[in-house]
């Protein structure tokens, strides 16, 4: 060869090495290389400065590299090598080793070539720290899995814990107590303090159940001012003992950088096996449990009951069913009509709610039990209010007047909102006041007579009457009677039945119709009358009106008209003669 030619070739070499170190370099990928044959190792330079040795000092060799591995880590890095030698195949994993103060993370590839006869010729390879990408990925997959304000577990990973403490509690058959808790009045301290100092409470929270954890068990952040937790290691005779430890380690003060709150906190809790269900139902069991310990007054634990959670999703299913049934216009009204005993004419009628769904009757009873507490309470009595105003109009053009009664929920009658609620709806029907009668029941308890009498009132300016109901049970007769403005006094069917037939009943009846004269009350309606003889003996007792399937029974709006334009006063009148006793 020419030596030029030679000099030329070996330039070439050596700039084609220099090029190959320095992309290894910018790269912080190492290069390796193993003889099988001559057993001999050759590393790159940026093999030594991943590994943080010195070039010169050290001769490299497979000993050396697995000294250098992390110990949990040496088995699987060496078994993964000779699987690739012997199997022929290449390999890629990653390992972790030991840095002067710390762990360094590398991956390695790696292949084998093979000579003619197949036996191992050489081994090449490659190393990179790859390190920082591994701890933004433990960063990524950690924040994932946590909350980021409190660094508890999130909701996802409390699931997954949950699913494995509930195949360990069946595998061992042991029990877990899943709890859910939720921090009593806790929007306060972020509306008057604000989210800053909201989040020091949560931190605090959080660091408290941390230390409350034991080996098997978590706590976990579920969203803003909830947390749940898991507790495996108890028997259920000190499973209560257990949890008032949890309340009790979340109570007292937590200082902030402006001031000390004290917190308490409702606990649900439900227990597995003994509440067979999926892990996602255990939670939202808890989860219902929680609820029921803030309705009994907050800062307290309770404990899921199947039955009692039947009774409950049954009456949540129902609100959810009125709820679209007032929406959807699906409810209906009934009109009962009232006499004069004394000349049979009418004197309006009582509208009763009706509701058939599924080929069933629900009672007003059943709807007003199923919605209590809740905000279709107010719903409820504002489409009654509503539909009875749009009757009323119809009812008028028909020649036919009211007053009509409309049974309201005590809260309705006494939120300031109420008189002018009412008085827009009759004022864009465009039907007078007069036309309508609230009906008070008796048996309310009404928190404040003041307030609720200038409520009333209010609504007797523009004409409206108000009626007791069912007077002459509890004993708050006479309370609501002169504390509050009532026009109409309605006795009570229960006294109305017996009426002939028991002096007590009688004696009652002549007392609240003595009651309503001295106090000079307009009128008087007598619920409940089955029967003509019942309807002369009122009237001889000087009772104005009655009501009652003797007469009529509660009908829709069009049947009321037909009956209203049959109805023969003189014909009444006739058959109550009849029936003197």
């Amino acid at each position: 060869m020419n030596p030029d030619h030679l000099r030329e070739s070996l330039e070439a070499l050596k700039i084609s090495e220099r090029r190959r170190q320095e992309t290894q370099r910018l790269s912080g990928v190492g290069f390796w290389e193993l003889d099988h044959k001559h057993e001999m190792l050759y590393w790159s330079e940026e093999i030594y400065a991943i590994y943080g040795l010195d070039h010169d000092a050290l001769k490299p060799d497979y000993g050396l590299f697995l000294s250098l591995i992390y110990d949990d880590d040496r088995a699987l890095v060496h078994q993964t090598y000779q699987d690739s030698v012997k199997l022929q195949t290449e390999y890629c994993l990653r390992y972790r080793i030991k840095a002067a103060d710390s762990v360094k993370w590398i991956e390695a590839r790696g292949v084998t070539l093979y000579d003619q006869r197949g036996q191992p010729d050489r081994s090449i390879g490659t190393a990179q720290d790859v390190t920082e990408i591994v701890t933004a990925q433990q960063r990524i997959e950690h924040l994932a899995y946590h909350d980021a304000l409190t660094n508890l577990p999130n909701r996802k990973f409390f699931a997954d814990r949950l699913h494995a403490a509930v195949q360990l509690a069946d595998r061992d058959r042991t029990h877990i107590a899943v709890l859910f808790i939720d921090l009593d009045d806790f929007k306060r301290i972020n509306d008057r303090h604000g989210h800053d100092v909201g989040d020091e409470v949560l931190v605090g929270v959080a660091q408290r159940l941390q230390d409350l954890a034991g080996p098997q068990d978590i706590f976990a952040r579920i969203g803003g001012d909830e947390f749940a937790g898991v507790l495996s290691n108890f028997d259920n005779s000190n499973l209560d003992a257990a949890v008032q430890v949890v309340k009790r380690a979340l109570e007292g003060p937590y200082k902030t950088r402006i001031s000390s709150f004290d917190i308490t906190a409702s606990i649900g809790v439900t227990l597995y096996p003994q509440d067979r269900v999926d892990p996602e139902v255990l939670l939202r069991h808890s989860d219902q449990a929680m609820y029921e310990a803030k309705e009994n007054g907050k800062s307290q634990i309770c404990f899921f009951d199947t039955e009692r959670h039947q009774i409950r999703s049954s009456r949540r299913e129902l609100l959810n069913a009125i709820a679209t049934a007032i929406n959807q216009d699906e409810l209906m009204l009934y009109y009962q009509p009232r006499v004069n005993l004394r000349d049979g004419s009418l004197f309006g009628a009582e509208a009763l709610l009706r509701w058939f769904k599924d080929g069933r009757f629900y009672s007003p009873k059943e709807i007003t039990t199923a919605i209590r507490d809740t905000e279709w309470e107010w719903q409820l009595d504002n489409w009654v209010m509503g539909k009875v105003i749009a009757h009323s109009k119809g009812l008028r053009q028909a020649g036919i007047i009211g007053p009509f009664g409309v049974n309201l929920n005590p809260k309705t009658v006494e939120n300031e909102h109420f008189p002018q609620q009412l008085s827009t709806l009759l004022t864009a029907a465009g039907v007078a006041g007069k036309t309508l009668e609230i009906e008070v029941l008796e048996v309310s308890s009404i928190k404040n007579f003041e307030f609720t009498h200038a409520i009333l009132s209010q609504c007797r300016a523009f004409g409206v009457s108000v009626a007791l109901d069912d007077f002459g049970t509890g004993y708050s007769s006479l309370t609501h009677f002169h504390a509050l403005p009532i026009d109409t006094l309605k006795i009570d069917q229960r006294f109305i039945k017996q009426l002939n037939s028991d002096p007590k009943s009688l004696a009652l009846v002549k007392s609240i119709l003595a009651i309503a004269q001295t106090n000079n009350r307009r009128e008087v309606v007598a619920e409940g009358i089955e029967s003509y003889a019942i309807a002369h003996t009122l009237k001889q007792l000087g009772c104005a009106f009655g009501q009652g399937y003797g007469f009529a029974r509660p009908m829709p709006v069009t049947e009321y008209v037909s009956w209203v334009q049959n109805w023969n006063p003189s014909e009444f009148q006739a058959r109550l003669n009849r029936h003197q006793q």
